[in-house]
């Protein structure tokens, strides 16, 4: 079934349409009342609020920044009270290749020895930090124990763990604008290392398996993390039965870890 869709002008990019444009037999792009409300930006909080009166089948929300958990959190209870499913669209958390080896990753992680998540990005770092943190929700699971050590305009620096092991999280804020996220698990006897390019664009994630054996690159999978999260929301849509993979009750977790104002010196 395709469902119409309305972009808020905040989210009202080129490649939104371009990822829409590919998927028609999911979505069109309707001016009025529609199916699907994508929204996002730095006042997402209000904007949300109010989708949800409108009663759609299903939100997407993308470029989330930084606000208050329990803010976060009332909007996800009044969304679970409403039956109205919200879909994040995080950079890497959702990324295809994330959510097909999270459970492979999941198996090994916590007899890592350490996990590394490091980003260079065009985005404010508080946003950097909050989506690596969804990814390692993906992948590793539950972490504690975050210390932010430096949080300002240009970069970011915490620690954490994952059970027992040991997480460092950086990123700086790129010049150039661009985007590349890098996730590193070391142990004894294995490794993972996924490298993920700028969102915008089909560059493809790289995921190697390194252990005894030598080392193993995964398939290339081109689809970006945004146009998996628009077929997540259909599907949630379509069956309430079917939550996305990260909720809006995970991104309240996570935003309970980010201070909603930079560290001041």
């Amino acid at each position: 079934m395709t469902l119409s869709v309305h972009l808020d002008p905040a989210v009202d990019a080129l490649h939104v349409h371009g990822t829409l444009a590919s998927l028609p037999q999911l979505f069109r792009l309707d001016p009025g009342p529609a199916d699907v409300l994508a929204l996002g930006g730095p006042d997402w909080p209000r904007q949300l609020e109010s989708a949800l009166d409108a009663r759609p089948r299903a939100v997407l929300l993308t470029d989330v920044r930084p606000t208050r958990p329990e803010v976060a959190q009332g909007l996800a209870a009044r969304a679970d009270s409403l039956a109205v499913p919200v879909v994040i669209d995080t950079p890497w958390a959702v990324h295809p290749v994330t959510t097909a080896e999270a459970a492979r990753i999941k198996a090994t992680a916590h007899s890592s020895a350490t996990i590394e998540v490091f980003t260079s990005a065009g985005t404010a770092p508080a946003s950097s930090l909050l989506a690596q943190l969804a990814l390692l929700r993906m992948t590793i699971g539950e972490i504690t124990g975050v210390r932010l050590s430096r949080l300002d305009a240009h970069a970011h620096a915490a620690t954490a763990r994952a059970g027992s092991v040991p997480v460092l999280l950086s990123g700086v804020r790129s010049a150039l604008g661009t985007t590349e996220t890098r996730l590193v698990l070391r142990g004894a006897g294995e490794q993972w290392r996924l490298r993920y390019g700028d969102p915008r664009i089909a560059r493809p994630a790289t995921v190697l398996y390194i252990d005894e054996h030598g080392e193993q690159l995964l398939p290339t999978v081109y689809e970006t993390a945004h146009r998996a999260a628009w077929r997540h929301t259909h599907t949630a849509a379509m069956s309430g039965a079917t939550p996305p993979p990260y909720t809006l009750h995970d991104l309240a977790a996570d935003l309970a870890l980010v201070p909603a104002e930079p560290l001041r010196a």
